[in-house]
């Protein structure tokens, strides 16, 4: 007869720091792949993801007054020459590029 102990909290205790960890290693990365496509003109609005942002619980922000401007309206013709890949929706059109990348990460496999 075998007797098997298994200690149910330290399992989950280390599968929530495992979960932790997928998920700021993910923000790190959204954020990396989403500045590659954001507006730049000073750094501000790139920046502004890295102070605003709170890697680990998934809360991703650009936040400066003219974020949302840039983000919902490109029409506004924002100046390219400092980073060619600036567009509007920039998380959009990372997330379209890196999805399967993010997956990986978010599994723990990258």
């Amino acid at each position: 007869m075998s007797k098997v102990e298994f200690d149910t909290k330290a399992a989950v205790g280390k599968r929530l720091d495992m979960l932790k960890l997928a998920q700021f290693a993910l923000d790190q990365q959204v954020i990396a792949d989403s500045n590659y496509y954001c507006p730049y003109r000073e750094g501000y609005l790139q920046k502004s993801a890295v102070i605003n942002s709170r890697p680990g619980t998934g809360l991703v922000v650009w936040a400066t007054p003219y974020a949302a401007r840039l983000y919902y309206h490109p029409e506004y013709h924002f100046s390219k020459d400092k980073n060619p890949n600036a567009r509007g929706k920039w998380f959009e059109w990372a997330k379209s590029v890196n999805l399967e990348k993010w997956r990986k990460i978010a599994e723990g496999k990258e």
